[in-house]
């Protein structure tokens, strides 16, 4: 069947008749499938900002990843991450630390990718393999029901513990809470303290290492010069 394309000029309109062969429409038909393919096999990974990370995380169990987009273990990383987001029931989520800077510095990252879990209740930093099996593995053992999720699965230490909980008051809950997080932050300023102090001691170090190569460079210049002079000429 032919299909008509107008043309516009100046004293009106003139029609031309255009014959599209079927085997462009077979193409289009094609990427329209493969398009509408791609949007329902989209990866269940959940992209994190500052403003919704506490929302998207308390209280549930996910795993997410701290990335820059430049780097190079990142990206070998993505596939296996939306795979693995697929494949569990548990939250699995980035953030881009290129943009998202405080929560990544709240969080305490310091490298890329930096991987932290929870449960719900805290967080903590994943450090064994990055492969599909040993991800999956990880979470059916670590972030499997606990205590706090079912209190039938509490240790004697545990149901101890939780009960001395439950004896606070709200405002005793909320002043505990926030001495946690001050804690948390003069952790984080002493840590970032400490490690400056190193970097100092790294660069004094350096330099000391630097200046004595130098010097050792030079004293081998001046024995391989003298070495190669004629006997009779010394």
């Amino acid at each position: 069947m032919d299909h008509y394309r107008v043309f516009r000029f100046a004293n009106g309109y003139f029609a031309a008749s255009v014959y599209i062969p079927p085997r462009i429409y077979k193409m289009k038909a094609i990427l329209l499938f493969c398009l509408l393919l791609a949007i329902n096999h989209a990866s269940a990974t959940v992209y994190l900002t500052t403003e919704d990370f506490k929302e998207q995380t308390t209280g549930r169990k996910a795993i997410v990843a701290f990335k820059a987009p430049w780097c190079g273990h990142c990206k070998r990383l993505k596939p296996v991450w939306d795979e693995l987001a697929d494949k569990v029931d548990v939250l699995v989520g980035e953030v881009d630390c290129t943009v998202e800077k405080d929560l990544c510095l709240k969080q305490g990252v310091q490298g890329y990718p930096t991987i932290k879990y929870t449960t719900g209740q805290g967080w903590k930093k994943y450090q064994q393999g990055r492969d599909l099996e040993t991800f999956e593995k990880f979470i059916r053992n670590t972030l499997r029901d606990g205590c706090l999720q079912d209190e039938t699965l509490c240790t004697e230490e545990e149901t101890q513990k939780l009960e001395d909980y439950k004896k606070l008051s709200v405002d005793e809950i909320h002043k505990r809470l926030e001495n946690v997080e001050s804690e948390r932050e003069s952790a984080d300023i002493l840590f970032k303290g400490h490690v400056e102090k190193l970097q100092r001691q790294y660069q004094t170090l350096q330099n000391e290492k630097d200046n004595k190569l130098d010097e050792l460079g030079e004293e081998e210049a001046y024995l391989r010069f003298v070495l190669n002079i004629p006997k009779e000429e010394l």
